[in-house]
This record gives structure tokens, sequence and C-alpha cells, in this order.
């Protein structure tokens, strides 16, 4: 049908299967295994399925659909359109497992070192991890749909699957993918909010800082710029123990304000 020509040639798709007149439209994500590439960068694999024919079609080469054409060639083809659909997907899972593996190695190392760490993140870290959530986010935009496409393929039974069960399990084991990388994410985003909370500690430590220093200086600021105009009538300015005499009030207010200070802050 026209419908199921012109899904097979969109070049921005989503995961989804649907029934239509005569057969059965299937679009699926493959992890980007090319050398070079992002692994989240999935590609697409668009399906036309019938009881005795399939018609595929691919923008960017699949590496998994490769390695079939490879097998084809060698006398090794499927031998029934279910069987053929039911490799490819098994493929397709097995090459997302070693991604989300990864994925979840490296936010564990992150919540490692910021568990551990005697210094704050700094931008290399914090860079880490937005590359890891982005990560998380764009194989979960293409994985939780391909788990409701299977779904939707179990529920409708085309003739050409064989073997609804099995199809089955390769359903439920995109949904715990697709359960993983949400769950990646929101660890990553906990990470993230203890790498902001420590930064925002460390900032208030540091005004903290800068407010004593503040603080213990005023009076002194106040009363050296008191006696430091220049005008006369100034008391004691001409006794000799009266520069000695201004030093010991200094230092009394000095100690009286860090005393103040200290309590206040208990």
């Amino acid at each position: 049908p026209n419908s199921a020509s012109w899904a097979l040639l969109e070049e921005d798709t989503l995961p989804r299967a649907g029934q239509m007149q005569g057969g059965t439209l299937l679009i699926l994500r493959g992890i980007n295994l090319v050398p070079g590439a992002e692994p989240e960068d999935m590609v697409s694999m668009r399906l036309w399925i019938t009881a005795d024919r399939i018609v595929s079609t691919e923008i960017r080469r699949l590496t998994q659909t490769d390695q079939m054409i490879g097998e084809f060639q060698a006398g090794q083809a499927p031998d029934s359109p279910g069987t053929f659909v039911f490799e490819l997907i098994e493929r397709l899972r097995a090459a997302a497992e070693p991604v989300l593996d990864e994925v979840e190695s490296r936010v564990s190392a992150m919540e490692r070192l910021v568990a551990k760490s005697d210094r704050h993140a700094g931008r290399t870290e914090r860079g880490t991890l937005a590359a890891l959530r982005q990560d998380a986010i764009l194989l979960h935009r293409y994985i939780a749909p391909q788990a409701l496409a299977l779904d939707g393929l179990v529920r409708t039974a085309p003739p050409w699957l064989t073997d609804v069960h099995a199809m089955r399990e390769e359903a439920e084991a995109f949904r715990r993918i697709a359960a993983d990388l949400e769950a990646l994410r929101q660890r990553a985003q906990v990470v993230a909010e203890e790498i902001s909370l420590a930064a925002t500690e460390r900032t208030n430590e540091i005004m903290l800082t800068l407010s004593m220093v503040a603080v213990v200086f005023l009076p002194l600021t106040f009363l050296t710029g008191l006696l430091g105009v220049n005008l006369g009538g100034i008391p004691y300015a001409t006794e000799p123990w009266a520069f000695w005499a201004f030093c010991g009030i200094l230092a009394g207010a000095t100690a009286l304000t860090l005393w103040l200070a200290l309590r206040l802050l208990r």
C-alpha cells in the first residue's frame, strides 16, 4: 500500500509496528556499531513483512543487517520471514546490551568519584556527567518505543510470526533495557545535584569567610578612619603613650568582634 511505501522512505522515524492491508509495517532502531560513530546515534531499519516476503530499507548501513546479508550469501538464510525478523531483533538487542553496560559502568564510576573525592568536581567531571545523561536520554528515546512496538507485534500476532513466546521475551528484554536507561538517567541527575550542592556549599563557605573578615575589620576601619581625619581636637594627640593605648583598643575590639562572631556561628 502507498502508506507503507511512504513509511519505508521516511527519514526520521521512531520504532513502531502496525498491521496494514496485506502485511505488517515494522520500524526498528539498532545501535550504530560503525567505527568512530556514536552508539546512541541509532540507525533506523524499516521492514514490510508478508507471509512470503520481506522488503527492507535503510538510509544508513546497519551492522547487524550486513552480518545477516553475509550469512545469506553463505547459504545460511532463515527459513521463514518470522525467523528472519526474530533473528534481526535478537541481534539488535544483543548489540544494545553492551552499550547499556558501558553507560552503567561510567555512571557508577562518577558516583564513586563524587562520593569519595576530597575535592569538588571540576569542569571535566561536569562535562562527563552531562554527556552520560545525554547518552542515556538519546538511547531511551528509541529503546522505549521499540519495546512498545514489539509488544504491539505480539498482541496482533500476524500470521508470519511463528514464535510469539520468543518475541514476547525480546519485547520484555527491550523493556528492561529501557527501564535501566531511565534509572541511569535518574542516577546521573542525582550525581549532578550532589555536585551542584557541593559547589553551593563551597560558595557559602567562601562567602562566610569573607563576611567574617569584613566583620572583624569593620570596627578597626571605623576607629582608624575616625582618628585619621586631618582636624584638630583629637584627644591625647600629643601624649607619647597614646599610640600604644590606641593599639590596645584596636586589639581589644578585634578580640571582642571575633568572640561575638564565633558565638553567633555556633
